[in-house]
């Protein structure tokens, strides 16, 4: 009898592990994009003027020189990742195109 009632309360006691859900953190990553600090940016500024604003980028790539990645993920325990992304796209040291998704 004892035996067994041992048995069932270890059992009891691992099983009940999978019966609470562990409080996993937040996540954030990148540089904080924010809807104002895209209202900020317009075309024609130069590259050290968007990285005042949206801070250094990300993503650089020496083969693409004139383009700037800013990405930004959030993650709130075991909900689904958030990512958000603005590409800034330059000609001739001014801000061309400003790519957001």
């Amino acid at each position: 009898m004892y035996k067994s009632i041992v048995c069932l309360l270890i059992m009891l006691t691992l099983t009940s592990c999978s019966f609470f859900s562990v409080r996993k953190p937040i996540i954030e990553q990148g540089n904080i994009i924010t809807d104002e600090s895209v209202r900020k940016l317009h075309t024609g500024m130069t590259p050290p003027q968007v990285v005042e604003i949206m801070g250094t980028p990300v993503l650089a790539n020496i083969f693409t020189p004139n383009r700037m990645e800013y990405v930004f993920t959030y993650q709130d325990g075991n909900a689904p990742r958030k990512e958000t992304r603005v590409t800034c796209i330059f000609d001739k040291g001014r801000l061309k195109e400003i790519l957001r998704s």
